[in-house]
């Protein structure tokens, strides 16, 4: 790969091991070449940082004519999680290429749980004489499959800039007004030796101290009271119980009084309450009350002392500046790729760092078409699409629901493999959308665990014989609580008697 690619040997830090211990190879492609004999730079590490660069033959100046930066990816691996963005880095370029390394602009395509395509520039301030990065909004999402992609930038003289993904534009527009945070400050902030005054009143209303409570409030009012204008039902059996003793029940045959206690027939649902109203004492329902109004407090007013919300005073800002020529960022020195990846065959080919569009075009047109329709071919001759048939819409929600459970159980093990290598709190740092998912993982099987013992504990149901409930229990919501309670106890009586004697006689 040397002299034109530099495979970084930044040690990490306190140690003599390098950091960046992802190998790299510069060979032919393997998955749907495109180009018999091309090669290309290729990630070969799973798992690894790795960090390569290589120098222009001069320093760029976007001052100039601006910058154009285009390059092919080629994922020939599924990807999972990992970079495949460049990074122009800074004139003059020193010492060992890090993720520390100055760099003026940082572009490509990233996948971690979410796949967008970065695009950030670091501009100078020049009054505090530090850079700030300015992160596109919005990012177009890129292609994942294993097809080789191109990926252009084009930033212009006027501050515009154009990407494009294949030769097809993705997002345009300008430096100043679409990139957060924004590169010109406010010319006022608040002051912040402000503060609010102590009497500072900035309650807009107020109880009204001048009024009284009337007097035919009444605050001991219940909520609900007894409707007088309900009638009992016609078919209501007040004299009837809602439990009876089984009629049909024997006394077992090996029943032992003096050991067992009195038998009893165990208690059944009135066959009577069956077709009634309900059964037992009728009781009158209750319906709310017409007169009830709760605790009485005084109306609000308008607060006289109201003085307005307080906000602190505003002052020119002393950080304040107009920069209108954004596009005149830092020269530019070499090309790098610093990335963490847990998959490898990620390809790099075709790299144009410049300021001429037409260059960019006619390697796209004459190089990368012909190859990229070359693996469109080989795809289709070895996947031939299948008949098309009817999708139901059940169908498109399953294909979602697998697409997005793998998504998720991917970002699970790149956020396990982020963890290993740099922490708990780097791993979230960087990758939030794999934090999230864990959590999305965990809920999901807590959800599931507790649908399975819903399950497990019907499934013992359906088995296990059940005691008889009282069926005219829905349609008595009135009945006595304590008739229901004795014939309760008296059938649980009964029942444990039985047991009692069965386990006696086994054993």
């Amino acid at each position: 790969m040397e002299p034109l690619w530099k495979r970084s040997r930044a040690s990490k830090q306190d140690q003599n091991e390098d950091r960046y211990d992802g190998e790299w190879a510069v060979e032919e492609v393997v998955e749907l070449a495109g180009v018999a004999g091309d090669k290309a730079l290729v990630v070969k590490s799973e798992a690894r940082h790795h960090a390569i660069s290589a120098r222009l033959d001069k320093p760029l100046d976007p001052a100039q004519n601006g910058v154009v930066l285009q390059y092919e990816v080629k994922l020939q691996n599924t990807l999972n999680c990992g970079g495949a963005y460049a990074k122009l880095l800074t004139s003059p370029m020193t010492g060992e290429f890090s993720d520390s390394t100055p760099y003026t602009i940082m572009f490509g395509p990233d996948k971690c749980g979410e796949s967008k395509l970065h695009m950030i520039y670091r501009h100078l301030n020049p009054v505090t004489g530090n850079y700030t990065e300015h992160h596109l909004q919005k990012a177009p999402v890129p292609p994942t499959d294993s097809l080789t992609h191109l990926y252009t930038l084009v930033i212009g003289t006027n501050n515009s800039f154009v990407i494009s993904i294949d030769g097809v534009e993705k997002k345009t527009g300008s430096l100043l007004e679409d990139f957060e945070p924004p590169v010109n400050p406010a010319r006022e902030i608040d002051d912040p030796r402000d503060s609010k005054p102590v009497d500072w009143v900035d309650d807009e209303q107020v109880p009204d101290s001048g009024a009284t409570k009337p007097e035919d409030w009444d605050e001991d009012a219940p909520a609900m009271v007894l409707d007088e204008d309900a009638a009992k039902p016609e078919k209501w059996l007040e004299d009837e119980p809602l439990m009876v003793e089984d009629p049909a029940a024997v006394k077992p045959e090996d029943w032992d009084d003096d050991e067992d206690g009195d038998w009893a027939p165990p208690m059944v649902a009135n066959p009577r309450c069956a077709d009634a109203d309900g059964c037992g004492p009728w009781k009158r329902p209750l319906k709310r009350n017409a007169d009830y109004k709760g605790p009485w407090s005084p109306p609000l007013i308008d607060n006289p002392a109201y003085k307005g919300k307080w906000a602190p005073r505003r002052i020119a800002n002393p950080d304040y500046f107009e920069d209108l020529a954004v596009y005149k960022l830092a020269k530019i020195d070499a090309i790098g790729f610093e990335l963490w990846t847990m998959q490898s065959g990620i390809t790099f080919d075709n790299i144009y760092v410049g300021d001429n569009v037409e260059t960019a075009e006619r390697i796209a047109k004459n190089v990368w078409k012909p190859k990229h329709d070359t693996e469109v071919a080989l795809r289709e001759a070895r996947n031939p699409r299948p008949v098309e048939k009817t999708k139901s819409k059940l169908d498109g929600v399953l294909e979602l629901f697998k697409v997005r459970v793998g998504d998720i159980s991917a970002s699970v093990a790149d956020f396990y493999g982020r963890v290993r290598h740099e922490g708990i709190v780097e791993a979230v740092r960087q990758d939030r959308s794999g934090a999230i998912a864990v959590v999305m993982a965990v809920g999901g099987l807590v959800w599931l665990a507790w649908n399975l013992v819903a399950l497990a504990r019907f499934i013992v149901g359906l088995a296990s014989p059940a005691p008889p409930a009282p069926v005219a229990a829905t349609n008595a919501p009135n009945a006595s609580p304590d008739a229901t309670a004795s014939t309760s106890a008296r059938t649980s009586a009964s029942y444990s008697a039985a047991v009692k004697r069965k386990t006696k006689k086994s054993s």
